[in-house]
């Protein structure tokens, strides 16, 4: 199991090119450059009955939880899938990652699939309620980090999203195509240095969350990119 202490702000844009935010932070104070190639990142979102997870979210709880499955590449095939739970206090994020047994490729999204992970995330004995895989969220994803190796950036796009209800009944994919989501993280001494930094962005922070979107029929905390 990993287990990772940090802090995530993010922020949300209206727009369909993203190349104006990457050259803004290539051209801020923090020197940003790619770091990884781009890449697909799919998620399964699990929550209870009540919904508490996605409770937490939307009634802004200080201390919440979310439980996922996540794999990259093909958006259609579960391949080499991570369980992870970030809990969130504020902004600080704590995440653990766990592998799974699954051995094969499972195709998504899919009811026998569906069920396969259902069943591993119950043998991690991660919560006292059973859970369902409720939503899923898929898009690109390119990766930056600062010149000082100290601050990661993420800039995600071609978003969608998938309902799933309890396993009954699957929705086809609902897209957000003119979303760009922004996203800083780096270890929580590091607040104060980052936050003097930011001054030449000109970003305003959101509490947008491709979780809750992939809920709700209408995206929340967006805001044109300028």
């Amino acid at each position: 199991m990993e287990k990772e202490l940090r802090f995530e702000r993010k922020w949300i844009y209206y727009c369909s090119n993203n190349l104006n935010l990457i050259n803004k932070l290539i051209r801020s104070n923090f020197f940003f450059r790619s770091s990884f190639l781009k890449r697909n990142v799919n998620s399964v979102y699990f929550d209870d009955d009540n919904l508490t997870s996605i409770r937490e979210n939307l009634y802004g709880t200080k201390n919440k939880k979310k439980i996922r499955i996540r794999w990259y590449g093909n958006n259609n095939i579960i391949s080499n899938p991570k369980l992870e739970i970030k809990k969130k206090i504020g902004f600080i994020t704590e995440k653990k990652i766990y592998d799974f047994s699954i051995k094969t490729n499972l195709v998504f999204p899919n009811l026998d699939s569906l069920v396969e992970l259902k069943k591993e995330v119950k043998k991690k004995n991660v919560s006292t309620r059973e859970l369902f895989p409720i939503s899923s969220t898929h898009y690109e994803r390119d990766y930056l980090i600062s010149n000082d190796n100290l601050v990661r950036a993420t800039i995600d796009t071609k978003i969608k999203s998938v309902k799933l209800k309890n396993l009954s009944k699957i929705s086809f994919f609902k897209n957000f195509d003119n979303l760009t989501i922004l996203e800083l993280k780096y270890p929580v001494y590091l607040d104060e240095y980052v936050r003097k930094k930011l001054t030449n962005i000109s970003l305003r922070l959101s509490k947008n969350s491709k979780f809750i979107n992939s809920i709700l029929d209408k995206p929340i905390g967006i805001h044109a990119i300028k």
